[in-house]
This record gives C-alpha cells, structure tokens and sequence, in this order.
C-alpha cells in the first residue's frame, strides 16, 4: 500500500509540531525531535502519526542543518505498543505503517542533515533501529538496547539488523538478533553501537551544543560528508576517489572555504593552539 499514513480509520486527532506524544523545538537551526508519550514513549498510533507527521515538515524545512531525536522521561522509546499487536493488529494496515516509517527512516539516514541519537534509559523494538539509523549516537549510562523480536516471534524492523550488522560486524549483530539479550550502556560503547556515554543530568546539554556546533557549519559539507561516509560500505575506492577529487575542487572555490583557511592561518600566525 502507498496511501498517506495514518489511514482515515486511526486519524484520532492531529498533531502538530507541538504535539503531545512527538513535538519539535527548533533552536539556531537545531530540530530537536522528543517523544513523549504513554507507556515508555510506546510507538503507538499518536506517536506513530506526530513522528511522520513533525519529522516531515522538519525534513521540507530548510532553515533546519541539524535533527536531534530523543525520548522524554528517562526512557528512548519502548517500541511498539503491545495493546495493539497480536489479534488486534491488522497486517495490511501494520505494512502500511512499516513502509510509511520505513521511508521516513531511510530518508533521515540517507538525507544530507546530520541525525544524533539522545538515548536515555530503554530503546526497544523498532526504537532501536530508529537509534541506530542515527549519524551520531549519544547515550547515558543508564541506557539499555534491546532489540526484543525474536521474543515475540518477529523479525527485526525499521532497520535495525541493516544499521546493526554496520556498527558492530555481522556475527556480533547476529548474536544480537538471535538472542534478544539486552545490551547496557558500557557494552553499546565499547563494541561500537554508541559513541559516547554520558551522566543522564548532562547528556542533553552536550548533545546540544553538539548540534548546534555542526549546525554552524556549510550545509553541503555536512551533506557531502555525510554522502561519503555513508557510501563507503556501497561503492568501490576508485569510484570514492573520482567523487572527492570532483567535490574538493568545488569546495575550495567557495567562500565559507576561504574564510576558515583565513581564520586558521591568522589564528596560527598568532601563535594560538
């Protein structure tokens, strides 16, 4: 099905970009995305319809650089809510749903602005392939991953066996996957699921200036950069290298390019580290 997401039949209310369960906040080009729901921050039918729906218009508003997405209440994100799986669920209308997310996540992961990942306390289900499809993933030291489906009989989705298998190798991802075991904050740093691990009472404020650090700089470096990494795992060396030796020789043309080299070697000639 490609009809709009969410079908007629679950349109139970608009939400806006300050909307109950999902609201957006825009600061010096930084959109911080927050769950905020019942249940964990459940991806429930209002959570579900307020992320597609405040995720879009953050993805078609160009004074944003920068996505921040996070969870409210100490938790990421629960996953699913269960209420509305097993009998009562719908499989034409749970594929509709799939593919609508699954769309909204590939064109974050793919998109040319930055996404960081500020993960608190539990990050479950489809919330952990929503995490992992981050650029940059911050977490507390009460973080705790679990990619839960083989415990319901169900198979990974919104990404997160893709994202997975690319930050920790396959057959770490695979042992994962197979086993559903939850993975703590120490152990997501140190086998590469997260980049950092930070205090709960800090880590927003560093994610934030995070953000807005990389929300300074040229739009299309960020893009490109991002582009670059991204296809690292897609396309051969040679291929990489044509595209740099092309992009490069447009990037020094431009002035935002000469104004940091000029920055830097006055900073140097000044003697400053």
């Amino acid at each position: 099905m490609n009809g709009a997401w969410p079908p007629s039949c679950l349109r139970v209310g608009e939400v806006d970009m300050e909307g109950d369960a999902f609201r957006v906040e825009k600061e010096e080009g930084v959109a911080r995305c927050t769950m905020d729901g019942p249940n964990m921050n459940a991806l429930g039918v209002e959570m579900v319809t307020g992320m597609l729906e405040g995720l879009r218009r953050v993805l078609d508003d160009e004074e944003v650089r920068v996505i921040v997405i996070r969870g409210e209440g100490g938790n990421f994100s629960a996953g699913a809510d269960l209420s509305l799986m097993g009998e009562k669920m719908d499989p034409a209308l749970l594929a509709e749903t799939m593919r609508a997310m699954g769309r909204l996540i590939r064109e974050l992961h793919e998109g040319p602005r930055p996404l960081i990942a500020e993960v608190d306390g539990w990050t479950v289900g489809g919330a952990f392939g929503l995490a992992m499809a981050s650029d940059i993933t911050y977490a507390t030291e009460r973080a705790r991953f679990y990619l839960s489906f083989v415990r319901i009989s169900l198979v990974p989705d919104f990404g997160s066996a893709y994202f997975l298998a690319r930050r920790v190798g396959l057959a770490r991802a695979k042992e994962i996957a197979l086993t559903g075991r939850v993975i703590d904050a120490e152990e997501a740093l140190r086998i590469g699921m997260v980049n950092r691990v930070l205090d709960h009472g800090e880590i927003s404020g560093e994610v934030m200036r995070l953000a807005k650090r990389l929300a300074g700089r040229p739009p299309d470096i960020l893009a490109h950069t991002k582009r670059f990494v991204n296809t690292a795992f897609t396309v051969d060396l040679g291929t990489q290298l044509d595209l740099e030796a092309y992009l490069q020789s447009l990037n020094v043309t431009t002035p935002e390019h000469r104004e940091d080299v000029r920055k830097f070697l006055e900073k140097a000639g000044g003697g400053g580290g």
